[in-house]
């Protein structure tokens, strides 16, 4: 563990740093268990068992940003969706902050791209000590800062590639707190229709015909834009469908061939 007094967090929001976890997720669980509260963040140097979406591995070498936040859902599960639109946006300023007159989008359900490129990774779990609890979320980001895997799922890239500016963690981390926290409180206090409709100003995709694929489907369609709750409106013909998982590509003619 290592304390960081550089980093300045908003009002009703606490951290706790550390050199090495095995997963900044994981942490989170262990220190809600130990009665962590709502608005408390985890950041690691690395991690040494770092997750993404369904399981897949993510590459946590030192440079990059890794971090995880402690959030009560007031027990509204079915809200706990929406916050991956939340912390969509929030990374999404936070990086664009950093790349003055880079193109920086959203990507449907939660990455962020730069030049098409994936930049970062979330993965949001849900945790309760028992049922009668509360229900927090715990919100794990990662930024790619230093450096990017070569080998994914999509093309990837890292913020000082494209920056004069060596940033480290602790700069972008700094940054992601205060947007973060701007965004949950726009989310608490106008819901989520003004979220749903900043996510669509900023995406990529939308209009187009794109590729979803899901573990046991995979569909072509063009991107209407999301309903009420998040979920992708996707058209096929005359029908519209609703996607509420799965993983997206944007050119239907090259690389969409099952590997």
């Amino acid at each position: 563990m290592t304390n960081n007094n550089k980093i300045k967090m908003p009002d009703g929001f606490d951290y706790q740093a550390f050199l090495s976890l095995d997963s900044t997720n994981k942490e989170a669980v262990r220190q809600a268990h130990m009665g962590a509260k709502s608005g408390f963040w985890i950041s690691s140097i690395e991690q040494t068992e770092g997750r993404g979406r369904r399981g897949r591995k993510w590459a946590s070498v030192s440079g990059n940003l890794y971090c995880s936040l402690i959030y009560d859902s007031q027990s509204e599960i079915y809200k706990a969706s929406q916050l991956s639109f939340v912390t969509t946006l929030a990374v999404c300023d936070t990086v664009a902050e950093c790349l003055e007159g880079v193109d920086v989008k959203c990507k449907w359900p939660n990455d962020v791209l730069v030049d098409n490129k994936k930049i970062s990774g979330i993965l949001l779990e849900t945790f309760s000590k028992t049922p009668k609890d509360p229900i927090f979320m715990i919100i794990g980001i990662g930024i790619n800062i230093q450096d990017h895997p070569k080998l994914t799922l999509y093309e990837a890239t890292h913020i000082n590639e494209h920056t004069k500016t060596d940033f480290n963690a602790d700069d972008i981390f700094s940054i992601l707190t205060q947007k973060m926290a701007y965004w949950l409180e726009i989310w608490n206090v106008q819901g989520f229709a003004t979220i749903r409709e900043q996510w669509l100003k900023h995406c990529k995709g939308l209009g187009e015909n794109i590729c979803v694929r899901m573990p046991n489907e995979e569909l072509m369609g063009r991107f209407v834009d999301l309903d009420s709750n998040g979920a992708l409106r996707l058209a096929i013909g005359d029908e519209i469908r609703l996607i509420h998982s799965g993983d997206v590509f944007f050119d239907t003619t090259k690389n969409n061939k099952r590997k």
